[in-house]
């Protein structure tokens, strides 16, 4: 083997590894390819909880038959827990480096699962995450191979930020094309106008009775006299010198009035969100609003059902609590949910935001 030989190999991985980025056929290929140059029989990528510790397999991979009801057996005693530390700062895990071998050998991990499967040796590479969770890439390799030696440890360093990297950008292109789907079978259904557009006024894209309102003369959106009202909620909206990104509305002459929502968040460079206009008015048929709700924000028929309160009685969760027979943690976990999908903070700014939608009034909570 000459010195060029594990370079051209690592660069081969990192290929496909960014070819299967956008693939859903090439993603898993990839990955099994990672494997099965660290000398892995199983790899998979496992999701760590930060708020519940909790351990689970996000996609398996190539795991053994039979291997994840045990993981899920036995995962509350994987000495790999003591190594989330290391993980989130970065660093990889192997583990006869970081408990020694003997040690591994007398673990229950290792004696009353990891043995039935023929599995001695495990790593983890770190492999980013959101806020509350973080992702790692699972290598197995079998008893009968030798631990895992220097030249395995120098690819996973190699392999390991490309694959934070390609992750990320996966879940990105995974979690826009859901958005996509979702809203073009919704778009067209509704009867107002909804339109997507950047920051600087571009739009992505509308519905039927958007692309008629972006023709009409008093349309904002390319029109000077409004437009600088407009940019100012269109960078609100997109996270634009603001902590977080936020709701506002915009009164137009004709009684319109344009309600501007977050959509699409801004990436890591600071680029790409976009923001939704919804036009609301006398002359535009709205739906029910509660399939507003469900349409626009993904609310539950519970989540509904609380906001609909909220918007018609001046009430503390609480009173609300009690009415109800829930328990107050309950409606506390739904109007954080809510706020969290509305991109409001506070219950001030969700019934402004419902106000402004129309929808302060009898609801169709289905």
């Amino acid at each position: 083997m000459t010195a060029e030989d594990p370079q051209r190999r690592t660069l081969a991985l990192l290929d496909s590894l960014y070819d299967g980025v956008a693939d859903p056929k090439k993603w898993p290929l990839a990955i099994r390819g990672i494997g099965a140059a660290l000398g892995g029989v199983g790899v998979s990528i496992i999701t760590h909880d930060r708020l519940t510790e909790n351990l689970s397999i996000a996609d398996e991979g190539t795991l053994p038959a039979g291997i994840v009801s045990g993981f899920l057996e036995m995962n509350e005693v994987d000495p790999a827990r003591a190594a989330v530390p290391l993980l989130a700062k970065g660093g990889i895990y192997i583990d006869h480096e970081f408990h020694g071998l003997a040690t591994l050998r007398r673990m229950p991990y290792y004696r009353d699962f990891l043995d039935r499967f023929d599995i001695g040796h495990y790593a983890l590479l770190p492999a980013g995450g959101e806020a509350n969770s973080m992702h790692v890439l699972s290598i197995l390799r079998e008893s009968s191979r030798l631990a895992f030696g220097m030249r395995e440890q120098l690819l996973m360093r190699a392999v390991q930020p490309h694959l934070r990297h390609a992750l990320n950008l996966r879940r990105q292109i995974c979690l826009g094309q859901e958005r996509d789907r979702l809203l073009e079978g919704a778009l067209d259904a509704l009867n107002f106008p909804l339109v997507v557009c950047s920051a600087q006024g571009a739009i992505a894209m509308a519905n039927a009775a958007g692309q008629l309102w972006i023709k009409e003369t008093d349309c904002p959106l390319g029109r000077t006299a409004v437009q600088f009202q407009l940019r100012g909620l269109l960078a609100q909206a997109c996270g634009i010198g603001v902590e977080e990104p936020a709701a506002g509305s915009l009164m137009m002459p004709s009684g319109d009035v344009v309600v501007v929502l977050p959509f699409v968040a801004k990436d890591d460079a600071g680029s790409g969100a976009l923001a939704l206009l919804a036009i609301q008015g006398a002359r535009w048929r709205p739906l029910a609003p509660g399939a507003m709700l469900r349409t626009l924000f993904g609310l539950t028929p519970a989540e509904i059902r609380l906001v609909h309160h909220l918007a018609l009685h001046d009430e503390p969760l609480t009173a609300v609590a009690e009415q109800w027979g829930l328990s107050l943690n309950t409606l506390r976990t739904q109007l954080k949910a809510i706020f969290q999908k509305t991109h409001t903070r506070r219950q001030s700014d969700l019934l402004r935001l419902v106000g402004q939608l129309g929808l302060i009034r009898s609801m169709d909570t289905s």
